[in-house]
């Protein structure tokens, strides 16, 4: 079966296709469409990936449809997680894939329904028909690592200390991060890891803050520009903290022990899922967040 999913968004959205995704391995053969970065995140899990932003595709939103067809000409069944209150995009694929079955979910799930993305993307997918059961693939996400290295990584001797996210309101500010580190490397148990702290594409503004405030001279400053830079510092990592973000699904995932500090109250969709994680909301004082940090990341090294 020839299958094409759309699931465009940012690295966490993406992610959250691959718990079904594995649960799917060798039933069908997939497309996914989606967006870059999140897109490296997934191609060793699927048979093509394709960017939303390629050539062709802005043929879904056409009023009427092209005499071009798509840059997928033909599927057996189209699953699309877009939300299209117009009905032009459902229109567009019907017309497209005359001879597919064709199925539209919102790209999330509606307001009031507290289900975790993970489940919410496995019940639209076991929906459309494919073979999957969305309450195992979720409790198997929560107890295994989703994505399985196939090379050895190097000592785990660092604590990778994220501090941004793809959206300022749920981070906290940097000086936060500089008490937490100073906090942490004062701490006789975690005097044998390295603070690490990763500064993505979006964090590139704060690399002169973190040069001059890291907290401790033991701070590294790593600048992480791809996928493979990446996985290699995350590789050495025995902890990892961060912001909800798609990093921090991703660290997750892959089973080192995280902590995730949420600001928002929207843990139960977007919980990271792994077999090491401990997650925390901030509607507490500054010092007890710190505290409470410090305490987890505690049980979670020992």
């Amino acid at each position: 079966m020839d299958v094409l999913i759309f699931r465009p968004g940012a690295i966490g959205d993406t992610l959250m296709l691959l718990p079904p995704l594995n649960h799917l391995a060798g039933n069908a053969h997939i497309t996914v469409v989606g967006r870059k970065p999140g897109l490296n995140f997934i191609r060793n899990c699927v048979n093509r990936s394709m960017d939303f932003e390629g050539p062709g595709w802005h043929r879904l939103f056409l009023e009427t449809p092209s005499r071009n067809a798509l840059p997928v000409a033909a599927a057996d069944l189209v699953v699309a997680f877009l939300n299209d209150e117009a009905g032009c995009i459902r229109r567009n694929l019907n017309a497209y894939f005359p001879d597919g079955s064709v199925y539209l979910f919102r790209s999330r799930p509606p307001a009031g329904k507290d289900v975790h993305m993970v489940r919410y993307v496995s019940e639209c997918l076991s929906a459309a028909g494919l073979p999957i059961d969305p309450k195992r693939t979720f409790e198997n996400a929560r107890k295994y690592p989703t994505i399985i290295q196939e090379r050895e990584w190097g000592p785990r001797n660092k604590v990778v200390i994220h501090p941004g996210s793809g959206s300022p309101r749920k981070n906290h500010p940097p000086a936060f991060w500089r008490s937490l580190i100073k906090a942490f490397v004062q701490k006789p148990e975690f005097r044998s890891l390295i603070p690490a702290v990763l500064l993505g594409p979006a964090e590139q503004p704060l690399h002169a803050y973190f040069m001059k405030n890291s907290g401790s001279p033991r701070v590294e400053l790593h600048l992480c520009s791809d996928k493979e830079a990446l996985t290699a510092l995350l590789g050495c990592a025995s902890l990892y903290m961060g912001h909800d973000s798609g990093i921090t699904h991703y660290a997750a995932m892959l089973g080192i022990p995280t902590i995730a500090l949420f600001k928002k109250d929207t843990v139960g969709q977007w919980a990271p899922l792994g077999p090491f994680v401990s997650v925390i909301q901030s509607n507490i004082h500054r010092l007890s967040l710190i505290e409470s940090t410090l305490e987890a990341a505690k049980d979670l090294t020992n």
